[in-house]
């Protein structure tokens, strides 16, 4: 009987150790806080946050004074990321605080507004740059979850036959411009689908150029900018394209496994109010601007 029970004793402790581990403890639940810890993060330079924007930054996402030593270019539409202030510069040293970075471990790199969402290798951990998420980038890189609702508006300066159009239809004839690679371009071509083909400009800086110098009858531009003195009206806004409400998003190189845990700090600045704040602070969009029909 001893004998028995001894074996009996051994063939629980090996089926035991042959159990499958329980579902409960899986590493998405028991590791989630931990790989999003600064030193686990898959960073392009360790122990940094290297953000990628427009040199020109504009405002009002980025705002203040070129600081001693950069290279962002300072003058009557450009900001500086650096500061802190404006609305994305804001938000980016909120999200890296969220994430266990302290102001001095970010990192800005200028580059051109297509790179943002160009495929291939990146040089940065994700850029910011009024990038909205649409279906044809996010073939080339990854997207984070968005941080702001946009929609698109036409400015005008007086005496363009731009002013008091209140339709689409009212468009058509007009000689209409916005930055190359922009949903404000895709908004000229698929809304408005003017009888002039439209004008891409490399930069809003040279967009606005081209109004003031008579070029063009308008430019289309994210609604948050018409407020910040680029041009004399606000025509109006455009409808979503689609149907559906534009985003922006943070763009990572795909497959990049950093977007998760972006992705979590943002939900906990939706969750806490902070970007909420920060919208309010920084951007003027209460403005009864009416929408083209």
């Amino acid at each position: 009987m001893r004998k028995l029970l001894l074996g009996l004793t051994v063939l629980t402790i090996l089926a035991a150790a042959c159990a499958p581990k329980s579902s409960s403890t899986t590493p998405a639940a028991s590791g989630s806080a931990a790989s999003c810890a600064v030193g686990d993060l898959n960073l392009h330079t360790p122990g940094q946050l290297t953000i990628a924007t427009g040199n020109p930054a504009y405002l009002p996402w980025y705002g203040g004074t070129s600081i001693a030593g950069s290279d962002w270019k300072s003058g009557q539409y450009t900001g500086d990321p650096h500061t802190g202030k404006g609305y994305e510069s804001a938000f980016a040293y909120a999200l890296a605080k969220q994430m266990g970075f302290t102001p001095d471990q970010v990192v800005w790199e200028g580059i051109p507004f297509n790179k943002s969402f160009a495929p291939g290798p990146k040089d940065f951990d994700f850029a910011m740059q009024q990038i909205s998420i649409t279906a044809k980038r996010e073939k080339a890189v990854d997207f984070s979850d968005g941080y702001y609702d946009v929609n698109q508006a036409l400015i005008a300066d007086n005496g363009s036959p731009a002013i008091g159009v209140t339709t689409l239809a009212g468009l058509k004839d007009l000689r209409l411009g916005a930055p190359v690679g922009t949903t404000s371009f895709d908004v000229i071509e698929q809304l408005v689908q003017p009888t002039t083909d439209p004008k891409a400009y490399p930069d809003l800086s040279t967009a606005l150029k081209a109004m003031k110098n008579g070029q063009i009858d308008g430019v289309v531009v994210d609604f948050p900018d018409a407020f910040y003195g680029y041009a004399d009206q606000i025509v109006g806004q455009f409808p979503p394209l689609g149907g559906q409400q534009e985003q922006f998003g943070l763009t990572f190189e795909k497959g990049n496994p950093l977007v998760s845990c972006v992705n979590q700090a943002i939900a906990a600045l939706k969750a806490d109010g902070t970007l909420t704040k920060l919208q309010n602070k920084w951007l003027q969009t209460d403005a009864d601007v009416p929408v083209f029909s």
